[in-house]
């Protein structure tokens, strides 16, 4: 019985370690963990210009370009799953938004 339910627990953390969502999630917290040891978010917004999204733009841009690779690596890779991260938030709020609606 043991031998059993240990090897349902196995299967059931794997599927869920596996899924997609997870991986993205995985990902994306990776890369804002390492990159907090690399970038000190506090002095970067601090020296950001405000009065002006041109001269911000400017600022975030030549900021990036002057940042060792591996630091580059992970803002692009953050960069990149936000949005899918995001997505699949959106789209599973949205199956529990209808699943309510037809409960009402």
């Amino acid at each position: 019985m043991l031998r059993t339910m240990r090897r349902v627990y196995v299967v059931w953390a794997y599927r869920a370690f596996t899924h997609p969502l997870a991986v993205k999630l995985a990902v994306f917290a990776y890369a804002l963990i390492h990159l907090s040891v690399y970038v000190s978010y506090r002095s970067v917004l601090q020296n950001v210009p405000g009065y002006s999204l041109q001269k911000s733009s400017l600022y975030l841009r030549d900021a990036f370009l002057h940042t060792e690779f591996f630091t580059q690596a992970l803002i692009v890779l953050a960069l990149l799953t936000a949005p899918l991260l995001a997505y699949d938030t959106v789209r599973n709020l949205g199956g529990q938004v209808r699943r309510l609606r037809g409960l009402l």
